[in-house]
């Protein structure tokens, strides 16, 4: 099933890619490429693998069902500041959309940012509200104040420094006083994921320890910033001795978020 979608999707993409550079170089004859049209043709070049990392995600990430059932730890905190301030939330990289499906199962308006254009297309197939572009560039186009909660789930170790404070910085801009954001990325305090499975993912740049995304979070001008460490359902070591502390590090929660506010 899932090689059956990817084979359907790349297909799609394709021939998507195949029908624009034949409409730009049908623009250029007789006339020279424009600077326009340039960008227009090295602008698909960037969907190329978009069919190949969904079907990373579908390989490697979990089910669906799997997902929402982690993601729901922070519903309440959502839930919460929607009740106290209104507005809707808006989810960067977006992916597959399980969080907005989350989040229209419990009435709460959202809308997802992407630049896959084969996640953005299951998205819509759930009938779900998705935009497709770039999540800082959107962030830029968008008036101060408008958000109340804006979400990230593992969009930030994909980032480069300065572009991770651009996002924080837009982020801020954008939300609403007394807004919220909630960026969950894997936990490299667990040894297993810090030192293999972090790496499974090609497009990942490095592990972000709690301690400094949260110092870059606040250091940006947000406020309250707390480490959520996801639990599930692990055993629990007492004492000091060292083969406790690893079977807790192997045991620790894979991901984690920063949750923190706008003043």
């Amino acid at each position: 099933m899932k090689e059956l979608r990817y084979l359907k999707s790349s297909t799609l993409m394709q021939e998507r890619r195949m029908t624009i550079l034949f409409e730009e170089l049908r623009k250029r004859l007789p006339k020279p490429l424009t600077q326009k049209q340039i960008k227009a043709v090295i602008k698909e070049e960037d969907h190329l693998l978009d069919a190949l990392y969904v079907s990373l995600e579908d390989e490697f990430r979990g089910t669906r069902e799997d997902i929402k059932e982690r993601q729901k730890v922070y519903l309440p905190y959502v839930k919460e500041i929607i009740e106290r301030i209104g507005g809707q939330v808006v989810d960067l990289g977006c992916g597959r959309g399980e969080w907005l499906e989350l989040l229209r199962e419990n009435n709460i308006k959202a809308v997802g940012i992407d630049k896959n254009r084969v996640m953005i297309e299951q998205c819509k197939e759930y009938g779900l509200n998705v935009i497709e572009d770039d999540i800082i560039e959107y962030l830029r186009k968008q008036k101060n104040n408008t958000f109340t909660v804006i979400t990230g789930f593992h969009i930030v170790e994909h980032l480069p420094l300065k572009t991770m404070i651009n996002l924080f910085d837009e982020c801020l801009r954008v939300l609403k006083p007394g807004g919220m954001v909630i960026f969950e990325t894997p936990n490299p305090e667990n040894l297993i994921v810090g030192a293999c499975n972090f790496y499974i993912d090609p497009t990942h740049r490095n592990p972000i320890p709690p301690e400094t995304l949260n110092f870059l979070i606040e250091k940006r001008g947000f406020v309250r910033g707390d480490i959520k460490l996801n639990i599930r359902n692990h055993p629990k070591y007492t004492g000091n001795n060292d083969i406790n502390e690893i079977l807790y590090r192997i045991n620790i929660e894979q991901d984690y978020a920063i949750i923190a506010y706008k003043s």
